[in-house]
């Protein structure tokens, strides 16, 4: 692509010959092939502008740079922006053609439910006729192909080269979660969104972010971006200020509750048993549909009442949104039945922050008839903030707890397990301490009675532990199978 067609529509200052012909795009010095313009981005641990150097040796055409940040002149053809991450989603989306603009894009945000939201508005799509890609935590869904998921919301060249494969390969629809450092980062500051739908917000990315207003004041960056309107979930605290705060800007938005019957869309819990619950949505006081979610808990029912508002707004018939719904029978590693055997119940879910822990404990002690007995532990080189409320979360409502280790990273396991501890002894629960996380789960298998429920909670869909900077093979799923097995 010629040059001055790719930088249509950004304000810039070069010195590029405006015919040079640019044959693909690329922000790591180290996958630059011949042709490319190189892309300076700053990230935290490191800074693209430092290895322009580099981009040139492995047959860079030129660079885009960032105006007031240090780079070496004279190696390569300079193109000055204002910001290189809110340009690189600009050049990204001309080089692939605008695929954004060929698919119905839904957005998820949120702290908790994002996951489960996205495979919900898949099914329902799908049930429509519509084929769907997904773009989130646990993989990356585009035409035929399933990629692996390196960030929640992958950088924006990415994401428009998805959207390509998206396209080429016959989806018509993308569900897509976005997280909030892709907000805070520009990764998704060039996509117009159709729907989207906010789930809740709690404690996590403290790391990150430097406090919660910080965090909070990133997710509503997303509605700024959205056409055909957004539903919050208003009976969670933020969603309540988040909807009233749209509202007065004259943003096109939709109350979802369980609890308010006069919100915009209602859901109302008919039955509730420990593998589904039965459902009755409203609009504006008007029975929709019913349908039955395959998946346990209150947090499943706002899940599929976000799913269900956007789907039926996009013009979906409220029976086929209905039909998409029951036909889900789970999602990788959200409250997910180990099958066995023995008679275990033993469930692995991704809860890895103090409310989705609280969400999930509250779930399983609805049909527990004997203990329950919870696994879990917190991730290093995260916020330390949340370990002791995580450990609280755990012991208030677990019979049993057996403290573990996550996903240490580069801290020591040890410091972070002593980190959770004060949270669980102040609840009273019995509790031990197994830094290794096989053993921890197999030491749940060994004290099982019958009516118990085991519940390992962190990892869900993840089959890797990272120890350092490596990453070993670990499925919890996968572990216990295997020591349900021996048992």
């Amino acid at each position: 692509m010629i040059i001055k067609d790719l930088l249509k529509g950004l304000h810039v200052e070069t010195n590029v010959d405006e015919n040079l012909d640019i044959k693909g795009i690329a922000y790591d010095s180290r996958r630059v092939k011949d042709g490319d313009i190189f892309v300076c981005i700053k990230g935290f641990a490191s800074d693209g502008h430092k290895y322009i150097r580099s981009a040139a040796e492995n047959g860079a055409a030129c660079a885009l740079v960032q105006a007031g940040e240090n780079y070496e002149e004279g190696v390569l053809p300079l193109v000055i922006c204002e910001s290189t991450r809110v340009a690189l989603g600009k050049v990204s989306a001309t080089f692939f053609g605008h695929p954004e603009k060929q698919l119905e894009l839904f957005a998820v945000t949120g702290t908790n439910g994002k996951t489960t939201t996205t495979y919900m508005l898949e099914s329902i799509l799908e049930a429509a006729g519509k084929s769907c890609g997904i773009i989130g935590t646990i993989s990356y869904k585009a035409g035929n192909k399933i990629l692996d998921a390196s960030n929640t919301t992958p950088e924006s060249y990415e994401t428009f080269r998805m959207f390509r494969e998206m396209v080429d390969g016959g989806n018509q629809a993308c569900a897509m979660e976005v997280s909030s450092h892709a907000l805070s980062m520009d990764r998704v500051a060039n996509i117009e969104f159709g729907y989207a739908i906010f789930t809740n917000l709690t404690e996590d990315h403290l790391d990150f972010h430097k406090d919660f207003e910080e965090y909070y004041q990133a997710k509503k960056k997303l509605f700024y971006q959205v056409w055909g309107g957004s539903f919050i979930n208003v009976d969670d605290e933020y969603g309540a200020r988040m909807f009233r705060e749209l509202k007065e800007d004259r943003i096109k938005v939709f109350s979802c509750s369980a609890k308010d019957e006069t919100a915009d869309f209602y859901a109302q819990v008919l039955q509730k048993a420990d593998t589904f619950s039965d459902i009755r949505i409203f609009r504006k006081g008007e029975a929709l549909a019913e349908f039955r979610i395959h998946i346990p808990g209150q947090f499943s029912v706002y899940n599929a009442l976000g799913s269900f508002a956007a789907a039926y707004t996009s013009g979906i018939p409220a029976e086929t949104v209905a039909a998409g719904l029951d036909s889900i029978t789970g999602v990788p590693g959200r409250f997910e039945l180990v099958k066995n055997d023995k008679g275990v119940v033993a469930i692995v879910d991704y809860a890895h922050t103090p409310d989705a822990l609280v969400k999930v404990l509250d779930t399983a002690n609805e049909f527990k008839k004997g203990r329950l007995i919870c696994v879990f532990g917190c991730g290093g080189d995260r916020d330390s903030k949340k370990r002791p409320l995580m450990g609280q979360a755990a012991g208030e409502r677990s019979e049993i707890c057996i403290v573990t280790s996550d996903n240490p990273r580069t801290e020591d396991p040890k410091a972070i397990l002593q980190d959770i501890i004060p949270g669980v002894e102040a609840t009273g629960c019995e509790f031990e301490v197994i830094e290794d996380r096989r053993e921890a789960i197999r030491r749940a298998v060994e004290i099982y009675r019958e009516g118990d429920v085991i519940l390992v909670a962190g990892k869900g869909h993840e089959d890797y532990q990272i120890i350092g900077t490596t990453k070993h093979h670990f499925d919890d799923k996968e572990v216990l199978a295997e020591v349900l097995q021996e048992k």
